[in-house]
This record gives C-alpha cells, sequence and structure tokens, in this order.
C-alpha cells in the first residue's frame, strides 16, 4: 500500500491520500483532455482486491432516453468499469498510478463521447460468456510462452 501511496503521490501531488496496510483511498481530480470538465475520482484499493473506482463529481449524467450508464458496475454509485476483474487485468504488481489512472482517464474521454452520440466507443463485455472465452484465450496464450 504504501509503494502505490508513494506512486499516486508522486504523479499527482495535488491528490489526496488515506492509506494503511489494509486499505488505500485516493481522491484526484481528472480532466481527461483539454476541452474535458473536470471530474473528482475516488480509487479504493482493499489488501488482496482489485481496485474500485467512483466518480464523485460532477454526478455522471444519462443519454437521452437511456436510463442507466455503459460499462459501469452501478449507474447509481458512479462505480466504472475498467477492465475485467475476472481476468484480472490488474494486479497488485502494478502501479495504479500507471494503469488504472490512465484507464480511468480513458473512460471518460469514452463517456464524454457517448454523452453527444449515445454510442459506447469503448469496448468491453458483461456478457459471462464472452469472459470465459477470453480467459481461456488468455491461458492458451500464456502456455505458449512457457
Amino acid at each position: 500500500m504504501a509503494l502505490q501511496a508513494q506512486r499516486l503521490k508522486a504523479l499527482f501531488p495535488n491528490s489526496e491520500i488515506n492509506f494503511n496496510s489494509q486499505v488505500l483511498n485516493w481522491r484526484c481530480v481528472i480532466t481527461p483532455s483539454p476541452l474535458s470538465r473536470e471530474y473528482q475520482i475516488k480509487l479504493v484499493l482493499g489488501r488482496g482486491e482489485q481496485p474500485n473506482v467512483y466518480i464523485e463529481s460532477p454526478l455522471l449524467e444519462l443519454y437521452p432516453e437511456k436510463n442507466s450508464l455503459p460499462h459501469v458496475y452501478s449507474t447509481k454509485k458512479q462505480w466504472l468499469c475498467l477492465y475485467y476483474k475476472k481476468v484480472k487485468q490488474w494486479n497488485s504488481g502494478m502501479y495504479l498510478a500507471d494503469t488504472v489512472v490512465p484507464w480511468i482517464s480513458e473512460w471518460l474521454m469514452h463517456y464524454e463521447l457517448w454523452l453527444c452520440t449515445g454510442i459506447w466507443h469503448g469496448g468491453g463485455i458483461h456478457d459471462e460468456k464472452k469472459v470465459e472465452n477470453l480467459k481461456e484465450e488468455l491461458i492458451e496464450g500464456n502456455k505458449g510462452r512457457s
């Protein structure tokens, strides 16, 4: 946790970070592009868990005639889906500042485009069968490397 906190603070000196041996909470303002809004985000990482990211403000809006945000775990909680947790695209050997934070920015760029067009260009899968197929592909790919 201390190494994650140190790296986040070094790259984002204006951010707010609180951590102990069990959990890290990080808040930061992210502006995905020069034309974008500023977003207050919160990242929470529990020991042995995957990081979770929430938008605190401004609340993300819905595209007209849509009743949920695209590619999130929860519209109500503003809880972003940034990567495939079940196939462990992120692991504790990776720095949050170098992986998850850029993924947040990328997600927000896709959100802003979706808000204008109603079309999600950010990819992602939520179909369990597709996730299982991806797991198998990753396992097979790793066998060829050994």
